[in-house]
Order: structure tokens, then C-alpha cells, then sequence
């Protein structure tokens, strides 16, 4: 009865991972629309801050834990123009790189006495209303002879964005906690002087302020991945199939997959037929045929129900309502 029972093990062991599915993803990127609709697409666009932001950055460091030398050598004199300026120069040159603005005119400026920039003919007025600005130094003790410390960089920003005719098209506050730190030093000091400068530090900061405002107001691309179902039954012709997806061959992943599916009719599987069903409707999103995407996954669902299925349905018809709002950020 032993001998019977290991024998019957081994004879299904090799059925049941048979039976279980390969799966294999490909990168995708995606167009993702603006938070904030700003149609149609402007050509002209100041991105400005008033004198008043430039006075409204505090410093401040508790002696807690540090020696008042330490704190003497990393708060020194910063440049708050340049800081601005860092913010207004990054955030142009995301705007000038986002789809849809590449031949737009974009300029930044802070003027004096926070008066109107001297531009008639904008189309929009981009605004660093405030900044506010906390960084914070502190050590903390891990044994006798084993010390890190922490840089903190606490900002709050405020933005809007105006037309030519100064009807408010954004208003946003954003604030984020940066963190450095310095690694494990023998000494609190060196902990410390391992830390990036204030000035490197704040550089940083005006890049992240940059980038969290555009990705609010701006169209971006986003990086994700598709699930590829590799059909065990035919291996060979996956592999080329999944090898097409990879090479942007999406026509010829589609011809191997109707193949397969050829194959498959007779046989009345339609977990599997609905497996080739669902990658062609992937190789159809990969060419941005989104009705052709959901007509295919639509059709998988309808031979085997399953999340995996459902979950791209919706992701699918997400994207649909996506490009209606890309279509009104490009003026379609």
C-alpha cells in the first residue's frame, strides 16, 4: 500500500505543475493625465514668485544634542534667490519636457515690490504665493562609540495659477518632510559633518517642490507592467509571442496568439483559450487600441470569469477615462 501511494505521488506531481500557469510581464508606459485641467494647451506661460516668498524661509536647529560648533559650521548664509530660483528654473523645465508643451514659451521671473509680471500676452501665471522652509539637525546615541545623526528639511509651499484674465485656475498647498542622514560615525561631530551642507540640502528640496507641483498640474508618463500568460501547451510559440511583446512586435504576438488559439478550438478548454484571449487584448493596449483592449478582455471574461480578467477590464476603461482628459489638456 506504501509503494502504491509514493507511485501515485510521483505520477501526479508532474500532472499538477503541468496544470499550474507560467506568467510572464511586460513594461508598459502610460500617459497620466493632470489633476488639474488647463485646456486648452497653453503656449505662453510665466512661472513667477513674489520679494515677499524670499523672506519667509526660517531656520531652525534644537540644541539638544549637538555642540553650538557643529550647528555654527552647517547653518550658514544661504542665497534665498537662488533656492527660488531653483524651484521657478526646475519647474520650467519640467513644464517645457511635459507632452503636449514642447514648443511653449516659458519664462520665469520674481519681480520687484510683488508687482504683476509685465506680460500681456500669457496664457498663464504660475505662482509661488509662499514658502516656508524648517530644517531641523539632531543626534541620537546608539552605544558609547557608535553615533547618527539626522538632517530634516520640512517645506510648505503654496501655488496658483491664473489666465490672462486673473481668474484662479489652481490654488494647492504642498508640504513634505525631506530626510538625510548620516550613517553610523564613532563620533556625534563627524555623524554631523557627514550629513550634505544646507545649501546642497535645500537644492535638493527646490527639485522635489518642482516636481510635486508638475506632477499635480502636468501630463506625465508612468512606468507599470502587464501580466503575459505563457501557454505550457505550447511553449515554443509563447516564448516567441512574449519575445514579440518585449520588441514592440505587438501585430506578430497577436498572429502567434491566434494561432495558438487555432489550436485550442478543438479541444473545448476555455480556461486556456481564455488566457490567449486576454494576451491579445494586452497586445491591443500595447498599441493604444483601448476598444480593442476591452472588446478582447471582454471576450476572455466571457469564456472564463476571473479577477485577474476584471481588474484589467476596470484598468482598462480607467484609461479610457483618462484620455478624455488628456484629450482636454491637448484641446481635442
Amino acid at each position: 500500500m506504501a509503494f502504491a501511494s509514493r507511485y501515485l505521488c510521483l505520477v501526479c506531481m508532474p500532472l499538477f505543475f503541468t496544470a499550474c500557469v507560467t506568467i510572464r510581464h511586460c513594461p508598459i508606459e502610460t500617459l497620466q493625465p493632470a489633476h488639474v485641467i488647463l485646456a486648452p494647451p497653453k503656449t505662453d506661460i510665466v512661472i513667477s514668485a513674489p520679494q515677499t516668498v524670499l523672506t519667509n524661509i526660517i531656520i531652525s536647529a534644537p540644541r539638544t544634542l549637538l555642540s553650538d560648533a557643529v550647528i555654527s559650521h552647517q547653518l550658514v548664509n544661504l542665497p534665498t534667490d537662488s533656492i527660488v530660483a531653483n524651484i521657478m528654473f526646475s519647474l520650467m523645465q519640467l513644464w517645457s519636457h511635459a507632452p503636449g508643451y514642447e514648443d511653449a514659451q516659458i519664462t520665469f521671473q520674481i519681480p520687484k515690490n510683488d508687482e504683476t509680471p509685465k506680460y500681456s500676452n500669457y496664457d498663464l501665471l504660475v505662482q509661488l504665493e509662499s514658502l516656508q522652509i524648517k530644517n531641523t539637525y539632531y543626534g541620537q546615541e546608539y552605544s558609547f562609540l557608535e553615533w547618527i545623526a539626522y538632517l530634516f528639511v520640512y517645506y510648505t509651499a503654496q501655488w496658483t495659477i491664473t489666465n490672462a484674465s486673473g481668474i484662479l485656475l489652481d490654488e494647492y498647498t504642498d508640504h513634505n518632510l525631506m530626510e538625510w542622514n548620516s550613517g553610523m560615525r564613532s563620533g556625534k561631530e563627524e555623524a554631523v559633518m557627514s550629513l550634505p551642507n544646507v545649501y546642497d540640502a535645500w537644492w535638493d528640496m527646490g527639485i522635489v517642490i518642482a516636481r510635486n507641483y508638475a506632477n499635480r498640474i502636468l501630463p506625465r508618463w508612468q512606468t507599470d507592467t502587464r501580466m503575459i500568460y505563457m501557454i505550457n501547451k505550447f511553449p515554443e510559440l509563447s516564448k516567441q509571442a512574449y519575445s514579440a511583446m518585449l520588441n514592440d512586435g505587438y501585430a506578430r504576438a497577436i498572429d502567434i496568439w491566434d494561432n495558438i488559439l487555432l489550436q485550442c478550438r478543438k479541444r473545448g478548454q476555455k480556461k486556456t483559450k481564455s488566457r490567449i484571449v486576454y494576451n491579445i487584448a494586452v497586445a491591443w493596449e500595447f498599441q493604444n487600441q483601448l476598444d480593442e483592449a476591452i472588446h478582447w478582455t471582454q471576450q476572455s471574461a466571457a469564456l472564463k470569469k476571473h479577477p485577474i480578467t476584471v481588474n484589467y477590464l476596470n484598468l482598462l476603461n480607467e484609461r479610457k477615462q483618462n484620455q478624455i482628459k488628456l484629450d482636454q489638456q491637448a484641446g481635442n
